[in-house]
């Protein structure tokens, strides 16, 4: 795919990797369009269950190319109300019913962690760095990272590194909930395979509705999420793969579900 961003399909599994290592994978217009594209298409294609999002090289994603900002291109100049390039759009356009893991190599840091945000898994190499850095270069978090960040973790954490624009360790991410996993920088994306292989067993339809139940249902009331919780559920019972989970637990083999 154009605009530095390469994808590979494994079986279910789409890995999307930005690939402007000598960038830090800071994101230039033709990148961020293409990541939007990538992740439309992996929304579309109903064989793409679970996606892995990475970064090539030190970084997972550093957000916007301040040098092509600096040069008129990026969000600096942008007008009140638009979301600049495509992945910032991205990051407003979300919520995406498919799991999406983020393998977090390097510094994730301003749009990088608010891209990172969006993902479900965050899976965090040892040398990881992650932050909202916007206001370090008066800029401010405008890819989410002021919503979905204290969503994700304490306000008092959020407000830490939202108004200082500091930088923390992989070890303080897992410490204050941001991320789920870290572990050795060689084993990152084994780990992220790992874990997108274990949601792969599972019914993917069951899988979706899950996350749309969740992600649909924090901003309800309770009594409301509830009954949208059972909406959701009598259509995934209804299904074929609802049917073949308790047919192959009860003759004692692995389910083949088919997404139907």
């Amino acid at each position: 795919m154009s605009g530095d961003i390469r994808v590979e399909r494994d079986g279910h599994l789409t890995i999307i990797t930005i690939e402007r290592a000598d960038r830090l994978n800071a994101l230039d217009s033709a990148t961020g369009a293409a990541l939007g594209r990538a992740f439309e298409e992996f929304e579309a294609d109903p064989e793409q269950w679970v996606a892995i999002l990475t970064g090539a090289g030190r970084a997972f994603c550093t957000g916007n190319d301040l040098r092509a900002m600096a040069d008129g291109a990026g969000r600096g100049s942008r007008r009140p109300g638009s979301h600049g390039y495509g992945w910032a759009s991205l990051t407003k356009r979300f919520p995406l019913y498919k799991p999406v893991i983020a393998a977090i190599n390097g510094f994730a840091v301003a749009g990088g962690l608010e891209l990172a945000l969006v993902c479900d898994i965050l899976v965090a190499a040892q040398s990881a760095e992650l932050g909202l850095t916007e206001v370090r270069w008066a800029l401010m978090p405008t890819g989410g990272g002021t919503q979905r960040l204290p969503r994700a973790i304490s306000r008092a954490w959020a407000n830490y590194l939202v108004l200082t624009g500091d930088r923390i360790s992989a070890n303080k991410a897992l410490e204050i909930g941001l991320v789920s996993h870290v572990v050795p920088d060689d084993e990152l994306m084994s780990e992220a395979r790992r874990i997108a292989g274990m949601i792969l067993e599972r019914g993917p339809l069951a899988v979706w509705a899950a996350k749309e139940s969740m992600l649909r249902g924090a901003d309800m009331p309770l009594e409301q999420a509830l009954a949208y919780e059972d909406l959701l559920g009598g259509q995934v019972g209804a299904t074929k793969d609802a049917r073949e989970g308790p047919k192959a637990f009860t003759e004692r083999r692995p389910p083949v579900f088919r997404a139907e």
